[in-house]
Parts: C-alpha cells; sequence; structure tokens
C-alpha cells in the first residue's frame, strides 16, 4: 500500500539514514515574520521525527465525455481509461486512486471506478490520479508527470484534463515506526545530558500511531507525538515523581 500526502492538503527513496535527530527544519528565517507564517508549519508537530524525500508525485487526472448516448459515453471513456492504463505501464508510471490509502487502477478493476455527472447535460467524468517515481527536484518531478499526462490520447469525445497540484507519497509509514522512536530517544538523552549527569527523562506518548505531513515542496516529516520530561534524579538513582 502506499499512503497519501497532500491529497487532503495531504503518496520516499530510501536516503541515508540520519544518525541524529531530525527536525522538520526552517533554514535561516526573516526575524519580523513568525512561525506561524511557514509554509508547511504545523502548531501540533514536535521537533523530533524522520525526515525524508518523497516515494512518489501524484497529479489529478480526469476523463471527460461529453457524447449525449449514455452507452456510448461510458465506452469511450473506458476506452481512453485502459489506454492510459497501458501507456502508465510502459512508461513506468501508476494510475491510482483513493483519498489515503492508493490503490492501481488495473484493467481488473478500472470498472470499478464511478463515472461521475460532469456538471453538464449529459457529460460523465472518471476521476484518479497518475503516480511517478520522485527523482531529482520536485520540479522535474512535476514536470515528468505534466508530459507524460500530455501525451494520453483521448477517444471519440472523450478528453483527458489534469491540474498542475501535485501531492506527495509515502510508502508504509509504519515501517519506519522504531527508527522514530530511537530518535526521540536519543534527543531525550542529549537534553537530559545537558543539564548534568543528576537529570534524566521520561518519554510519553510513544505507543501512538505514526503521522505523517509534509516538511517541504519534496520531503515528507514521519512523526510520533511524543512528548518527554527532563526531571532530577533521585538519591538512589531513580526518577524523581
Amino acid at each position: 500500500m502506499r499512503m497519501l500526502l497532500g491529497i487532503v492538503p495531504l503518496l520516499v527513496g530510501l536516503g541515508a539514514s540520519s544518525a541524529t535527530a531530525q527536525s522538520a527544519g526552517l533554514g535561516e528565517v526573516l526575524v519580523s515574520a513568525s512561525r506561524n507564517d511557514a509554509r508547511f508549519w504545523q502548531k501540533d508537530r514536535p521537533v523530533v521525527g524522520l525526515r525524508r524525500q518523497a516515494d512518489g508525485m501524484v497529479m489529478n487526472l480526469t476523463i471527460v465525455s461529453d457524447t449525449r448516448d449514455a452507452a456510448t459515453r461510458r465506452s469511450e471513456i473506458d476506452a481512453a481509461l485502459l489506454a492510459a492504463i497501458d501507456r502508465a505501464v510502459a512508461s513506468g508510471f501508476q494510475l491510482v486512486t483513493g483519498t489515503v490509502q492508493l490503490e492501481p487502477v488495473t484493467k481488473a478493476n478500472y470498472r470499478s471506478l464511478p463515472q461521475l455527472p460532469a456538471g453538464r447535460v449529459d457529460t460523465s467524468r472518471v476521476e484518479l490520479m497518475v503516480r511517478g517515481k520522485f527523482e531529482g527536484s520536485s520540479r522535474a518531478t512535476q514536470d515528468k508527470l505534466k508530459v507524460f499526462i500530455a501525451s494520453l490520447k483521448g477517444n471519440g469525445r472523450a478528453t483527458i484534463e489534469t491540474t498542475s497540484v501535485t501531492s506527495l507519497s509515502v510508502d508504509n509509514p509504519d515501517q519506519y515506526r522504531e527508527r522514530i522512536l530511537a530518535l526521540v530517544a536519543q534527543d531525550a538523552r542529549t537534553t537530559a545530558g545537558i543539564f548534568g549527569s543528576d537529570f534524566t527523562f521520561s518519554v510519553t506518548g510513544v505507543d501512538g500511531q505514526v503521522i505523517w505531513t509534509q516538511a517541504s515542496p519534496s520531503d515528507v516529516f514521519l512523526y510520533i507525538p511524543y512528548r518527554y520530561a527532563i526531571t532530577p534524579r533521585q538519591s538512589d538513582g531513580r526518577t524523581a515523581p
């Protein structure tokens, strides 16, 4: 399964893992601005998590036909969709559907896509997405998606429409759970150490689920809603209540 980011605005190639805790990171900022003004800012997101480049990028795709006869209209849309499936397979792209989990659209299930009214009399549409592997920059990946979609052909009065809006995808976020927990533990140990050997830490919230959010045009930030507290040790080495 692939998980979608950005469609709600809210679907990471595996780079080398970092040995240090990773934050969403803002880089250099304007003092006259505030964190609330930052793009992709999220109030309840913790500092420590796993930041990675996205696995994929998706772009919306709509097939529309305004042929008056309903059976012909459906046939035209189906033919355009089947041709798009074949071209996607041959070109290294994938047609997908879904609002959170992305499901591949194939010749075995394409008829399950609903043909919806398209706002005009005797006009129907099918909505789905094209997924491409994230390669290079966000702009480069977006341009590849645009070129691919532009290469798709209609059928009869069925036409292909799209927008420039894109979303990122990440493969199975839960697979990074242990790595995220290790980053949280490391950060808690480091922070407690700043206060000296007489201090230790306690952590809560680490039983929560992995959450994902977009951190930049190309990166996702995976985290668990943890909290930790730095407390003085008791004389017997235990954590003070």
